[in-house]
């Protein structure tokens, strides 16, 4: 069976097979009889204001929804019928799945019950900082990934060590492109208005094509909304290019606080991975690089299935369904690690509880309740889980997986356990 890569981000929502683009579909949902959903449903969104749902990715839920119908109730609903229109593009595919990053432990097991419903085999879940962060070969301690969606800027922190392992998201900004688009739209109508007295606002038709126009994720110029915008009416050609400072005053409440998010979560020189999208964000690249510390690198719209074409045999390799993966080999220190001789090899063998000495392959499951040890096929390290109960690894708290080292000593409840290696 072959594999489907999938990006959910309600600005485009990218199918691939292999390294080739099945289909791009933005976000959105008309509640019409039946619901139409992708690029048909935005087609008429300003057509049919009331009928349209641009959040059902950034609110998966299954709470009632105003203008629920027999067939979409929720937003579940809609997410499961563009996720059926994937299925039969990738009849035969086990997919992968690119999540936002925002989404929570409820938000995955939604996702991972609306997927199984539409018949589709999922073999992962995937952050996709985490999985750019592999093809970027960053050499900074602290790493980030900023994207940007139709309603909220996230931005994710990587640690990176042997693994590139994500350890936080949040929401840089809880406004995203469409809060923008609605701005510049209203520029772009008072600009036609004093220009030749025509108000793109006051017909269906016109403000559908400005709404179209300014909303393309692939448009070719770098910045959002730059680009020239022509307008037809009755047989007139309407034509408005918005200057620099409209664009700019469009996100001005926006950068200074995605930026401030950026300065906090990095704490210290930090590199940042720009998406595609979030470039387009008008005064976001010049703000940043204002910025003493910090670095970024620029993604392009072909980054993310670059990164997943590396990635791909791993998880063609793993038995494993439904992972959810939030870390991946570092390739800078995999490649570091190759050039040593293997005598360097520090991965532990045993553990110790109470003086005695068990081998560490078979003792996992008798501490399964406090902590997990999982042995990643990747490194050859063994890794700690967190359980049920509050642990700490050398005297500090542990609430992220941990590699282990000869040495490290863990704290649970009345327990103590130190592990070693036994040459």
């Amino acid at each position: 069976m072959t594999l489907a890569f999938l990006e959910l981000n309600d600005i485009e929502l990218r199918l691939w097979q292999a390294d080739h683009l099945v289909v791009s579909e933005p976000g959105w949902a008309l509640l019409t009889e039946p619901a139409k959903v992708g690029q048909q449903a935005l087609d008429e969104a300003r057509l049919q204001p009331r009928l349209a749902n641009s959040q059902f990715w950034q609110a998966l839920s299954t709470d009632p929804m105003p203008g629920a119908t027999s067939v979409a109730r929720h937003h579940a609903d809609l997410a499961y019928l563009q996720l059926t229109a994937f299925k039969n593009l990738a009849p035969d595919s086990e997919f992968v799945v690119c999540v936002p990053g925002h989404y929570e432990r409820a938000d995955l097991s939604l996702l991972l019950g609306l997927m199984d419903a539409a018949s589709i085999a999922v073999r992962a879940l995937i952050d996709p900082g985490v999985l750019l962060a592999s093809k970027a070969l960053s050499a900074t301690t602290n790493l980030l990934y900023l994207d940007v969606g139709l309603h909220a800027v996230t931005l994710t922190v990587i640690k990176q060590g042997a693994q590139l392992q994500r350890s936080s998201s949040l929401i840089a900004h809880s406004a995203g492109y469409l809060n923008i688009i609605d701005r510049l739209a209203n520029y772009a109508a008072a600009a036609l208005v004093r220009k030749s007295r025509f108000d793109p606002l006051q017909h269906a038709s016109t403000e559908q094509q400005l709404f179209q126009q300014l909303l393309q994720p692939d448009y070719p110029i770098a910045i959002l909304g730059q680009g020239l915008i022509s307008l037809h009416h009755e047989g007139v050609q309407y034509d408005v290019q918005l200057p620099d400072t409209d664009l700019r005053a469009a996100a001005a409440d926006l950068v200074p606080d995605v930026v401030k998010a950026i300065q906090a979560a990095s704490n210290g020189p930090a590199e940042v991975l720009l998406s595609h999208r979030a470039q387009r964000l008008p005064g976001l690249v010049d703000s940043l690089s204002l910025v003493p510390g910090l670095v970024t690198q620029r993604l392009t719209n072909a980054s993310l299935v670059e990164a997943f074409t590396g990635a791909a045999p791993e998880l063609m390799g793993s038995n494993s369904r439904n992972q959810l993966i939030y870390s991946l080999a570092n390739p800078r220190q995999a490649t570091a690690a190759s050039a040593e001789p293997s005598s360097t090899d520090h991965s532990i063998t045993h553990i110790v509880q109470q003086g005695i000495a068990f081998d560490i392959a078979t003792s996992s499951e008798t501490t399964a309740g406090n902590f997990g040890l999982d042995l990643d096929p990747a490194t050859g390290q063994w890794q700690l889980t967190p359980g049920d109960l509050s642990i700490a690894l050398n005297g500090q708290p542990v609430t992220e997986p941990s590699f282990l080292k000869p040495g490290d000593v863990i704290l649970t409840g009345n327990q103590t356990f130190q592990f070693i290696q036994v040459q």
